[in-house]
């Protein structure tokens, strides 16, 4: 019969997860702790960004540019460098 063996390991999970659990045999997940994720939660602290002066950001855009450009160069130059390597692979094999 079709899919015995997926309902037995469904069934097999579902016992070791109310295991994990907190509290007696008949225990829920309304009883799980939460306390270590509130806990973080509450200790956390916001984060502070200062503010960018005009300056701070035109440096950022040149920078920005900066690697664009040369991640358009690298990427280019590895373009050629493939089709020329299997150009001349291709034709060493077709003539020779």
């Amino acid at each position: 019969m079709g899919g015995e063996g997926f309902a037995r390991w469904a069934a097999g999970t579902n016992k070791n997860n109310r295991q994990l659990l907190r509290g007696d045999g008949n225990a829920t997940y309304k009883n799980f702790d939460k306390s270590y994720i509130t806990d973080y939660i509450i200790s956390r602290k916001p984060r502070v960004f200062k503010e960018a002066t005009p300056e701070y950001m035109a440096e950022l855009h040149r920078k920005l540019q900066y690697r664009r450009k040369r991640e358009i160069r690298r990427k280019i130059k590895a373009a050629i460098i493939s089709v020329s390597i299997v150009g001349l692979l291709g034709f060493l094999l077709f003539f020779y």
